[in-house]
């Protein structure tokens, strides 16, 4: 039988699906992060080997496996650089032998969310998760992609922006440097934190992860509905920020006036009323032929979807 293997490198996880060549699904394996610029490059490289080769060991087969096509959506790639990166990461010892190289597609995970969520030649895929990003492709083939340049150079509209404002939000109305705000209470009970003692040695004793600064945007989502106005304002600037991101690639792309999907991907879009609705109408206003779909499938099904393609 012929195998068709499709993989979602993501900042948090690793999802490795294999189909076969009519894309019915055979097996899934899960793996930590393959994003190298949060792991660096041999982490990178041991989760996308320990999630591909172990998707390989559940086809229970004993013959030598090459995969007639394979797509790599990789979270970080976003440059020629990382692009070379991540080609090493892909084609290292221990799977090269299982990809056909001249059918090894390697993109950014935007890429494949957005095959995931759309079968429109005119689409935009954002992502407001841990991290934020945009991507785009139109009916000429081509494509535009903005933000994603994680958390020191550009990261806005994510999880982590929303989760790391309100953090210094909550440390300026404890020194009286600005208003007051009902996070300095909902941020310590989530945290399950009695102090701000406690709150500076959580946030600096451990090693750093973008993933516990991104999860209080949880926090300040549950605040901004018990109607606190500081959690509402950090919620809309990011929000704008997204409609931001998604305005230069509508732009770069000609779409304004045309017909086109926008895909949302990630945990920041569960905050309803004061983050998706935001975005939704402040999008709406600008380009009123957009549609707004959420994506309903996993991104790594994207990542079949396009290896299919390629065949």
């Amino acid at each position: 039988m012929d195998y068709i293997l499709g993989v979602d490198g993501g900042g948090t996880k690793t999802t490795v699906q294999i189909a076969d060549c009519n894309g019915k699904l055979i097996t899934e394996n899960k793996s930590g992060s393959s994003n190298y610029k949060s792991v660096g490059i041999e982490n990178a490289k041991i989760n996308i080997n320990d999630a591909v080769l172990g998707a390989t060991r559940n086809l229970k087969v004993t013959d030598k496996i090459i995969f007639k096509s394979s797509c790599f959506g990789l979270s970080g790639n976003d440059s020629r650089e990382d692009k070379n990166i991540y080609h090493k990461i892909m084609f290292n010892s221990k799977i090269r032998d299982y990809l056909n190289y001249a059918s090894t597609i390697i993109c950014n995970d935007t890429r494949i969310g957005l095959a995931a969520g759309s079968d429109s030649k005119n689409g935009i895929m954002i992502i407001c998760g841990t991290g934020s990003n945009c991507f785009g492709l139109n009916v000429e083939g081509k494509e535009a992609k903005v933000n994603g340049w994680d958390y020191i150079l550009g990261d806005e509209g994510s999880g982590y922006e929303i989760g790391i404002k309100a953090l210094r939000a909550l440390m300026r109305a404890y020194d009286g440097r600005g208003e007051s705000t009902l996070l300095s209470r909902t941020i310590l009970e989530d945290l399950n934190i009695k102090n701000i003692s406690e709150l500076i040695k959580w946030a600096y004793g451990d090693s750093f992860s973008k993933d516990k600064i991104a999860a209080i945007a949880k926090t300040v989502c549950r605040t901004a509905e018990i109607g606190d106005r500081i959690s509402i304002k950090i919620l809309e600037e990011e929000a704008i920020e997204a409609v931001d991101s998604v305005t230069v690639v509508v732009n770069k792309l000609n779409l304004a006036d045309k017909d086109f999907d926008l895909v949302f991907v990630g945990n920041v879009f569960k905050c309803e009323k004061y983050f998706k609705a935001v975005l939704m109408k402040k999008l709406r206003d600008k380009f009123p032929k957009i549609n707004f779909k959420p994506l309903t499938k996993k991104p790594v099904e994207g990542a079949i979807k396009l290896a299919l393609e390629n065949l």
